[in-house]
């Protein structure tokens, strides 16, 4: 069976049990599975447009916490975002996971077999049905609209889906279900995106430092002790590792880094060797970030 009719073919059977409301793990037991386009979920789907508060997160104050002098513990981990989420459910704590989005499409390429980060998320969850609903489906219809359909730089417009369940592994097996929060943004598209040569990669990096520590900031707000980032669009959108590894360093392991004392564990969840090697790097040529090294 070719690969991409296998993911069609998880694809689909998620969204079938979507509809159904539940479904049956590989060890037999039963789960609920919430269908969060109905009305009694309405309140788990938020929009974020890109004039927002998130704005103010450079001059905002950060949360007191039990010990603000304790940093985050930085985790590098080559592994899928499902599996980066694996790593952190032993700590019982509230988990936010950003989802590497699509501007145009909810879930990317999931129903096609495509096999990026956000369609492994899309056919491995119940996300989808919280993209579809009206609320979200402003990201997109402001994405499509006149000038910003153009615009490869996108928008800092952001979608924060609540109690979203991780319900099956990368292979497809069902499995016991996860609850976290996601949170939907797209990166600069920057293979496309048009701008005079000269000033192209710093208002790239502008932009996604921007966009970075607003998505950040909505974690933050949204009272999530544990994130699962990675390489926010190095992909398909072709933005250069070492600059997005340092975004991160910046916003959340710096000296000064706004989100230094905001969570309590960041994990990076890599696939790519090479990619995390990148990190790897960058993480230790910055003398006040500590970090640790995880496998699966």
């Amino acid at each position: 069976m070719p690969v991409g009719y296998s993911l069609v073919k998880i694809a689909t059977d998620t969204l079938a049990a979507v509809e159904k409301g539940s479904y049956l793990d590989a060890e037999g037991s039963i789960h609920t599975l919430d269908d969060l386009g109905k009305p009694e979920f309405s309140s788990a789907t938020e929009f974020y447009p890109p004039d927002s508060p998130l704005s103010t997160w450079a001059t905002s104050t950060p949360p007191a916490r039990a010990a603000d002098t304790k940093k985050t513990d930085i985790v590098l981990c080559q592994c899928s975002t499902l599996e980066g989420v694996r790593l952190l459910l032993a700590h019982a704590r509230k988990i936010g996971v950003l989802n590497f989005a699509s501007a145009n499409s909810p879930g990317g390429g999931f129903l096609g077999g495509s096999r990026a980060q956000e369609e492994s998320i899309a056919r491995s969850s119940n996300l989808y049905s919280s993209l579809v609903t009206p609320t979200a489906q402003q990201f997109y219809a402001h994405h499509k609209r006149g000038a910003n359909q153009k615009n490869k730089y996108y928008s800092h417009a952001m979608v924060y889906s609540r109690g979203v369940q991780l319900i099956r592994t990368d292979a497809g097996a069902w499995i016991k279900p996860a609850r976290v929060d996601m949170l939907t943004s797209a990166a600069v598209n920057s293979g496309a995106a048009s701008t005079p040569v000269k000033d192209v990669e710093q208002r790239i990096e502008s932009v996604m430092r921007e966009r970075m520590g607003r998505l950040l900031y909505l974690f933050e707000q949204q009272g999530a002790q544990d994130l699962v980032l990675g390489s926010f669009g190095t992909g398909a959108f072709r933005n250069k590792v070492p600059m997005v590894a340092k975004l991160w360093v910046e916003l959340l392991a710096g000296r000064d880094a706004r989100f230094r004392h905001s969570f309590e564990t960041v994990a990076f969840a890599i696939l790519d060797q090479k990619t995390c090697a990148v990190f790897k790097e960058v993480f230790l040529e910055e003398s006040n970030v500590d970090f640790r090294e995880s496998g699966t």
